[in-house]
C-alpha cells in the first residue's frame, strides 16, 4: 500500500464521516424549525394572555355585580 493510496481512503473516510455530521446536523436543524413552529402555533402570547384575563376578570366582576343584585332583590323580598 502506497502513501497515496492511504491517503486516498482516508479522504474517502474523512468525507464520508462529514457527510454524516452533516445530514445530521441538518435533521437537527429541521427539527429544531419544527419545534419553533409548534411552539409558535400553540403557546399563547403574553398580550393575548392579559387580554383573556382581563376579558375574563371584567365578566367575574359583572357575574358579581348581578349575584348581588339577586340577592339584595331576595333581601328585600324576604323582609316584607
Amino acid at each position: 500500500m502506497t502513501i497515496d493510496t492511504a491517503f486516498q481512503i482516508a479522504l474517502t473516510l474523512a468525507g464520508f464521516f462529514g457527510g454524516y455530521v452533516i445530514r445530521r446536523h441538518q435533521q437537527d436543524i429541521r427539527d429544531l424549525e419544527k419545534a419553533v413552529e409548534r411552539i409558535r402555533e400553540e403557546y399563547q402570547r403574553r398580550e393575548d394572555a392579559r387580554h383573556n384575563h382581563t376579558a375574563l376578570m371584567d365578566t367575574m366582576r359583572d357575574l358579581r355585580a348581578a349575584i348581588e343584585r339577586i340577592e339584595d332583590k331576595l333581601d328585600r323580598k324576604a323582609d316584607k
